[in-house]
């Protein structure tokens, strides 16, 4: 795929975040450094690190399953070799179309606004719903 991503201050908070909730979650000690580190207050870090979680929980970690699934099964229908060099783009493309075919719910609007409330504390707009900045 090689998306080029500009890694703006949002992203690079985000990613944080994520990776600290894969690990077990932030403290507060944690969540606090975070938010000094990027300028925003801890109640940004804390609104999206939930947000995040009850994503991932009741969305997110369901979708990886199923994508990682139709991945392998669409790469050996027909019976077809697996190529295992082209896993991570095929998987990648079967996590976008699922993404972009899932419906805004409670739990994507609150992910979207706490990302949103994140840019505006470090003064980026925020990203249309259609993706395009």
């Amino acid at each position: 795929m090689g998306t080029n991503v500009e890694w703006t201050k949002d992203i690079l908070l985000i990613w944080a975040i994520v990776r600290k909730i894969r690990s077990g979650g932030l403290s507060a000690e944690e969540r606090r450094a975070l938010a000094e580190q990027f300028g925003v207050s801890e109640e940004v870090v804390l609104r999206y690190e939930r947000a995040r979680t009850a994503y991932n929980e009741q969305i997110a970690d369901k979708r990886w399953r199923q994508a990682k699934l139709e991945t392998i099964l669409r790469m050996t229908e027909g019976g077809k070799t697996f190529e295992s060099e082209r896993y991570a783009d095929e998987l990648e493309a079967t996590l976008e179309r699922m993404s972009d075919a899932e419906p805004e719910n409670e739990l994507t609007r609150e992910l979207r606004d706490a990302r949103d409330a994140i840019r505006a504390e470090i003064g980026l707009p925020p990203i249309p719903p259609d993706g395009s900045s």
